[in-house]
């Protein structure tokens, strides 16, 4: 009798999770209980007080907002004190708190749950149910994230895993998960380019494919593009053309915008197979005691033209991160589709456009995320079987007391890696120690950025040797020299810096009308969500 499966791959999404295993040598994906081959990434707080998972809980999301949690992998791994939450907090349904090392939480009927605890639950769901069945307990899994995820958002998610009873053997990045599933054992020399457009993030990665080598060349993203998005344009559509010809505001009925929220999710799909729809929604509202019923016409052609610029930015982000590389269009082999919006025709139109080509047909866009990290599962313990070189998505560095960004490690550079300098004097001349505030991202300022912690040091360590770590997994391990070999060192404090905090408050402060309409654009489901729950949080 065969050995039982005890490790699996999990695509851990913003919308749905699928779980994945390798069984006698070919990855397939693990169905639910109720035979579906995903699972809805909600959480909620029943009635009744009970935790609830998936389908179930999604079902609640009108009927009880408050205690429904949806899209926390957009919100896992941030500071509470962070631009991003800040500007985004009130664009969730359920309330959004500081917990107590500093990062953003969720209060649930009087409790708060860290977002870990939160995504633990997602992961321990889909855990039970490989169980069930594989027939065999799991006890390890590798996990995959976008890209573009940083520090922060990487050690949640393992966090999360270790919550939910698994050893997290590795996290992988998404568009590397999807070249594995594309490329293992394939014998290929190529270059590809994976083209990740999912629920609610869009990630970029160019990869060199050799045999069963997998080195990324260069990455990209955008944690606030995805399919989330292209809906909200459908609603915003649909329930503009309803107030002009009933002079209903469908935006003040939780119950009618829920109904509008699915019938746009369907259109939109429907429109990658034909080019007209009609959206019908009888007795919608009512006026003066009569129903009046919802009856629309969309086409492909306007849905194109409504979502034209999410799908030009997408391959402005494709175009960034090839020439920050030096890589031309015509140097791509391959393109492979991940996440369910690369479906839409508009984007496989614009992918022959843009790089001459059609993306490679025979990659499930859906599914492709969590094969390749169980077919990565299966390889961990085997000599030689895969390997991947993965590189930095976001430079890594330190806050100046000008409130600017030194970099130590650069985008895109190979992991794993060291980088030293060496300690800084105190920014006060006095201190009694040395206070070096690490933050991850693009920008040259750090309230830009975002901030993983702080090294703590006597100032007697002043110009002492400091390594900045990377592992294989993209996570930062801080080295400070001492009686001459380097000695890790824990972040003395995960709480925001008083420079941070005061110039995010002066970030917020001097916001303007167009910057909170692209804050609510950045919001993505959770605008939409806002806007059809009456404004509310």
């Amino acid at each position: 009798m065969s050995e039982r499966p005890r490790i699996i791959g999990i695509d851990l999404g913003t919308t749905n999770t699928v779980v994945a295993t390798v069984r006698n040598r070919v990855p397939r994906i693990v169905p639910t209980d109720k035979g579906n081959l995903i699972l809805p990434s909600v959480v909620a707080l029943s009635p009744r007080g009970d935790l609830v998972v998936g389908g179930v809980a999604k079902d609640q999301v009108v009927t009880n907002p408050k205690n429904t949690v949806y899209g926390a992998k957009r919100l896992i791994g941030r500071k509470y004190d962070s631009a991003v939450v800040q500007e985004l907090k009130s664009y969730f349904t359920y309330e959004i708190v500081a917990g107590p090392d500093g990062d953003a939480a969720v209060s649930l009927g009087g409790r708060v749950y860290s977002l870990p605890e939160l995504s633990a639950l997602v992961l321990g769901q889909v855990k039970t149910i490989a169980e069930q069945f594989l027939g065999g307990p799991i006890d390890e899994a590798v996990i995959t994230v976008p890209a573009y995820y940083n520090d922060n958002q990487r050690n949640a998610v393992k966090e999360a895993g270790r919550l939910a009873q698994l050893n997290v053997r590795r996290i992988v990045n998404e568009p590397t998960a999807a070249a594995l599933a594309y490329g293992f054992n394939r014998g290929l020399d190529q270059r590809v380019l994976v083209y990740d457009l999912g629920g609610g993030t869009f990630d970029v990665s160019v990869l060199q494919v050799t045999g069963n080598t997998f080195e990324v060349l260069t990455t990209g993203g955008d944690t606030f593009l995805g399919g989330i998005d292209f809906d909200n344009r459908i609603i915003d559509y649909v329930c503009e053309a309803f107030r002009r010809e009933s002079k209903i505001d469908l935006t003040q009925s939780p119950i009618a915008m829920q109904r509008v929220k699915t019938a746009a999710e369907a259109a939109k799909i429907d429109l990658s197979l034909m080019q007209n729809v009609v959206l019908e929604l009888p007795y919608i509202e009512e006026r003066r005691g009569k129903p009046v019923d919802l009856k629309l016409a969309l086409s492909r052609q306007q849905l194109n033209e409504l979502t034209q610029d999410l799908v030009d930015r997408t391959f402005q982000i494709c175009d960034d991160v090839l020439t920050e590389k030096g890589v031309a269009r015509s140097q791509i082999d391959e393109i492979i589709l991940v996440g369910g919006q690369s479906r839409m025709p508009l984007v496989q139109q614009r992918i022959q456009e843009h790089f001459g080509k059609q993306p490679r047909k025979g990659v499930h866009p859906d599914e492709c995320v969590a094969l390749g990290a169980a077919l990565l599962a299966e390889s961990l313990d085997g000599i030689d079987t895969v390997t991947l070189i993965d590189a930095l998505s976001m430079p890594i560095g330190y806050g100046l007391a000008s409130g600017r960004f030194r970099k130590i490690v650069d985008k895109n550079h190979r992991v794993p890696t060291v980088k030293s300098f060496r300690v800084p004097p105190p920014h006060k001349p006095g201190n009694a120690f040395v206070e070096i505030d690490i933050y991850q991202g693009d920008s040259e300022l750090i309230v830009d950025n975002e901030y993983l912690g702080t090294v703590k040091l006597p100032v007697s360590a002043t110009g002492k040797r400091i390594d900045f770590r990377l592992d294989e997994e993209c996570l930062l391990h801080v080295l400070v020299e001492d009686a001459g070999d380097p000695k890790e060192v824990q972040l003395a404090t995960r709480d925001t810096p008083e420079q941070l905090k005061k110039a995010i408050a002066e970030k917020l402060a001097k916001r303007n009308p167009l910057d909170e309409r692209e804050a609510a654009e950045k919001g993505g489901l959770f605008s939409s969500l806002k806007r059809f729950l009456g404004g509310g949080s």
